[in-house]
């Protein structure tokens, strides 16, 4: 009987352990559980505030790059200022907001970060009070200030995003962003904006033989190979390449392979003979003096403020057997270059640029053909350039030997411009394609195609093609167009 006390003592304090345990663990357990909810709870709060993060600062950033794309594009046209909002803004009018005249702030200069982000603020959210130029954006809305520069040059833009909008706003971020024109520098010497096709004899290296590293190809697109291509600067492709070639020398050198090697798309400016032409005296006035405009009635004019072939005088009328500078015209669109060709800078009016038969030496000579419709691929005519026989010296407009708002096909049995010393050099610019095929010294310079009309493509020729020519490259000039907008600062002003 004892025993079986005993027995039942030990049972109950057994049951009393095993229920203080139960209790622990089902406290730890708990634990647990409230340490994983408040974890999964914090992360979601997290990523939520990271979301709205992104998305406010991507709002503000629309602003900005709008803004500044109209500020590219006024300053390409007519060297002007694009103030936001102005009263011409087709999506910002109203009534130009500057920098304070007198005081802390006096054109745009103030005494600290903190006194320009509070002055910056009131402006933008009295356009939002006003409803001046609220925007809306993915995700949000937006609004910015661009008071107007003195110098054309450099600016400010202040941009105020509000997530879901202003009237309802959970979360609100302004940015400043401070541009500066810089000019276009040529960093290859082949770029082209679509595919591009090396062939055997083509040789890609430095002028002088001073920039073998820098003479580099890059193409937007792929690149493709016959036989083996020289090139000995770096050979890149944005879109997967399987090209390669045993002279690819940099690639071979530096990155174990001759193959086409992968890099993010480059830049390429916008190629508009249209607009070049309005900002050539102020690029480049010493070209004005001997500047010819070649207009679609054959008259050859000189160059005008007012647009190409407005000036009232005339300097002769061509025809298909009468030259002028020796130009001939063939009644319809295209000029045709002879071997009796003066130097000077000629710009063919919706047209085409040909030549004639036989060979000659232009000392100095820039030619540019520019199309109808230059911005509709669909109905866009003329602006193509073709090449033969006629060596060039030197470039008479800056570093420019052609442009074409079209395509620019060269042939055989030509050269432009001499290794020097001192390097005489220039580009080569297409607004769609390019094609060079020479087996003479080649030419000194760069060369671009902008790949503007792939489809439809209006032009001649429908992809780009280096065959057969040594491009010598020259990476110490400047571009003839206009300078690129560069972002010099951006800071984010949500803070204070």
């Amino acid at each position: 009987m004892t025993t079986v006390m005993r027995w039942r003592r030990r049972v109950a304090d057994d049951a009393g352990v095993g229920l203080i345990l139960v209790i622990g663990v089902s406290v730890f357990v708990f634990a647990i559980a409230a340490t994983a909810v408040a974890i999964a709870v914090n992360a979601m709060s997290q990523s939520h505030q990271r979301q709205t993060f992104e998305t406010s600062l991507a709002v503000a950033e629309a602003g900005v790059d709008r803004t500044l794309s109209e500020v590219q594009g006024a300053y390409s046209a007519t060297n002007s200022d694009y103030p936001v909002p102005a009263a011409t803004s087709t999506w910002c009018p109203g009534a130009e907001i500057g920098f304070p005249t007198s005081g802390d702030g006096a054109g745009g200069v103030f005494s600290t970060e903190d006194a320009e982000r509070t002055w910056a603020r009131s402006q933008l959210e009295a356009m939002v009070s006003a409803g001046t130029c609220v925007q809306s954006g993915d995700g949000g809305q937006y609004v910015v200030l661009k008071p107007p520069s003195a110098h054309v040059k450099y600016g400010k833009v202040y941009a105020l995003s509000a997530i879901p909008s202003f009237a309802e706003a959970t979360k609100t971020r302004l940015i400043k962003s401070e541009y500066v024109f810089m000019p276009y520098k040529p960093l290859h010497a082949i770029l082209t904006a679509g595919d591009l096709q090396l062939d055997s004899s083509t040789t890609v290296t430095g002028a002088a033989g001073a920039f073998d590293d820098q003479a580099s190809v890059h193409s937007n697109g792929t690149i493709s190979t016959n036989g083996n291509p020289t090139v000995t600067g770096p050979v890149t492709s944005t879109d997967p390449s399987s090209a390669s070639s045993t002279n690819f020398t940099y690639n071979v050198t530096n990155w174990g392979s001759g193959s086409v090697e992968a890099k993010g798309a480059e830049a390429i400016p916008s190629v508009d003979a249209g607009l070049f032409y309005l900002r050539a005296s102020t690029d480049d006035p010493n070209a004005i003096v001997d500047w010819y405009d070649l207009c679609t009635d054959g008259t050859v004019r000189p160059y005008s403020s007012g647009g190409p072939c407005t000036a009232p005088t005339t300097i002769g009328t061509a025809s298909g057997s009468t030259q002028v500078r020796g130009w001939k015209w063939d009644g319809a669109h295209t000029w045709i270059a002879t071997g009796n060709t003066l130097s000077g800078t000629y710009f063919a009016y919706h047209a085409n640029v040909d030549v004639g038969t036989g060979n000659g030496v232009i000392p100095r000579f820039t030619v540019v053909a520019s199309a109808e419709d230059p911005t509709s691929c669909s109905n866009k005519e003329y602006g193509n350039i073709n090449w033969d026989h006629y060596d060039l010296g030197q470039p008479a407009y800056h570093n420019l030997w052609m442009m074409a708002d079209g395509d620019l096909v060269t042939h055989s049995n030509w050269q432009a411009g001499s290794m020097g010393p001192p390097v005489v050099s220039g580009m080569f610019v297409a607004g769609d394609d390019i094609q060079l095929e020479t087996s003479s010294a080649g030419a000194v310079g760069s060369v671009i195609s902008a790949n503007q009309c792939s489809s439809p493509d209006p032009g001649p020729i429908h992809s780009s093609e280096v065959k057969n020519p040594s491009v010598y490259f020259d990476p110490n000039s400047d571009a003839p167009f206009s300078s690129i907008i560069t972002t010099s600062l951006w800071l984010d002003y949500s803070g204070g």
